[in-house]
């Protein structure tokens, strides 16, 4: 296996293993919503998935966290060749444990990075075996950026900057009252959705090379730090940025260095 494949999947390792331990260090936080008394209790849910009661039930639930977050550790050291299906593994059961993900498109890519290291893992005496998930990965994360901004570019309230005045406004996100003034000004709340939506519809243009590539890339760590400090959704940052080893890999298979 070449040394710049073998850096990538390293680089992947560590990135997907910091979301992980992230990802879990939260739940563990929030563990209360998820008691016999939140909003989340097992009592709920088991009649609906009472064969998975073993795993899911309060208690184990937290060891099972607790195993996900050794599973994270071990990613970003590099040790156990079996971290990457356990962190797979957990990560499935804490998706199942919320009925789909807990957040949203985060665990969906999260779950598309653990997969694809799962089968490196398993193929790592295989160059084609490992560069086709690592591809997988780059190519998946592409898309995301592409049909994100299509599916927002057909609506007229992203157009014309409502979408973005929108979501400043919703208390879910709580964002911080400098963001929610700022894009309050109609001229501002259409610049920034002009910008999401370019940013967005322009990411495949990294299949142009590697310099490319890094501009988006660039790019993209605004874009997801933005989001996380005003829509507080840090997850896809850190989740997002365990694909962009694999982006920029697919690049220089696609483009000129």
């Amino acid at each position: 296996m070449s040394t710049e494949l073998q850096q990538i999947i390293r680089l992947t390792q560590l990135l997907a293993g910091v979301a992980v331990v992230v990802g879990t260090l939260e739940l563990l936080v929030v563990r209360r919503a998820w008691s016999d008394v939140g909003i989340w209790r097992w009592s709920v849910l088991r009649r609906e998935m009472s064969a998975l009661g073993v795993l899911l039930g309060q208690r184990s639930f937290t060891a099972m966290l607790l195993v996900r977050l050794a599973a994270g550790v071990a990613l970003i050291a590099g040790v156990g060749a079996v971290a990457p299906l356990v962190a797979w593994v957990t990560s499935l059961l804490v998706n199942l444990r919320f009925r789909g993900t807990y957040n949203g498109g985060s665990d969906h890519m999260l779950m598309i990075a653990l997969t694809a290291l799962v089968i490196t893992s398993a193929g790592a005496h295989s160059e084609v075996v490992v560069k086709a998930a690592v591809v997988w990965i780059g190519v998946q994360s592409i898309l995301s950026y592409a049909i994100a901004g299509v599916a927002k570019l057909v609506h007229r309230s992203w157009r014309n900057g409502e979408a973005m005045r929108a979501f400043a406004g919703l208390r879910a996100y709580g964002a911080p009252a400098l963001a929610s003034k700022a894009l309050g000004n109609p001229a501002v709340a259409r610049y920034a959705a002009w910008s999401v939506l370019l940013f967005e519809c322009g990411f495949p243009a990294v299949l142009l090379g590697p310099r490319v590539a890094v501009v988006f890339i660039t790019m993209a760590v605004v874009f997801h730090m933005v989001n996380a400090g005003v829509l507080g959704l840090n997850r896809f940052l850190l989740t997002w940025a365990a694909t962009w080893p694999a982006v920029w890999h697919v690049a220089t298979l696609t483009g000129a260095r």
